[in-house]
């Protein structure tokens, strides 16, 4: 079983680090948008350390009677909010609103973090606490960012709504991996567990790097890419 669950973190580690080499080449020759290409190197560079990591056996903290997975909340602690950066550097919707969905996102993450390392009803205390809170940062992904949007052409808002759409679907389906898991009701064992992270992690960030490379052209000028302005 552990060369099993070592495998999808190996190829977890593998998928991530090809996922990250079109950013690196682009800010090694020079191209243009460093600061968006930077940020989407970040999202699959930190995935890639993680499972490396993880791959070696390390993450894996024992809090009572409880495994947490420090490494793969850590990951998840600092990946996702520079998806959600990504997002809003693409929408511009104002410096308060991305300010918003960054902390929203965190504590989604720390909740889960909290639902992890305690026993019995309290953890679906704070599960409860994070399920609220995604739903707050999908309702700011899909209603405020559109709304508060200043796109500069229909294919820059093309590009968010696909990668928008794409973080929302695969980000429902974290929690509901995680209360079949043996985090939640044990129906899955823990190599199915590595396997199903694995495959969402490598669809939600590499797929995210992929469509955001290659609508990245539809941005129309340089400067643009950091006027998140304040409200």
């Amino acid at each position: 079983m552990e060369f099993t669950m070592n495998l999808w973190l190996w190829i977890g580690a593998a998928g991530m680090t090809a996922g990250t080499l079109p950013t690196a080449y682009r800010l090694l020759t020079g191209g243009k948008y460093r600061t968006l290409t930077a940020t989407l190197f970040g999202i699959t560079g930190i995935a890639a350390v993680a499972y490396i990591i993880m791959g070696f056996g390390y993450g894996i903290v024992s809090i009572g009677s409880q495994e947490v997975e420090v490494v793969r909340y850590a990951d998840w602690l600092l990946t996702t909010p520079l998806m959600v950066l990504y997002l809003g550097l693409l929408s511009r919707p104002g410096r308060a609103i991305l300010q918003r969905l960054v902390a929203v996102d965190v504590v989604v993450i720390l909740a889960g973090v909290a639902a992890t390392a305690v026993p019995g009803i309290v953890q679906y205390v704070f599960f409860g606490i994070g399920m609220i809170a995604y739903l707050a940062l999908v309702r700011l992904l899909v209603d405020t960012l559109p709304e508060r949007a200043t796109f500069t052409s229909p294919r820059e808002e093309s590009s968010f709504v696909t990668l928008r759409n794409l973080t929302v679907i695969v980000w429902t389906l974290y929690p509901v991996v995680w209360v079949l898991a043996p985090t939640g009701a044990g129906l899955l064992l823990p190599e199915t567990q590595a396997l199903v992270f694995t495959y969402l992690d490598i669809v939600s960030k590499v797929g995210f790097v992929l469509v955001a490379l290659r609508g990245m052209t539809a941005l129309t000028d340089a400067p643009s890419e950091m006027s998140v302005s304040a409200d």
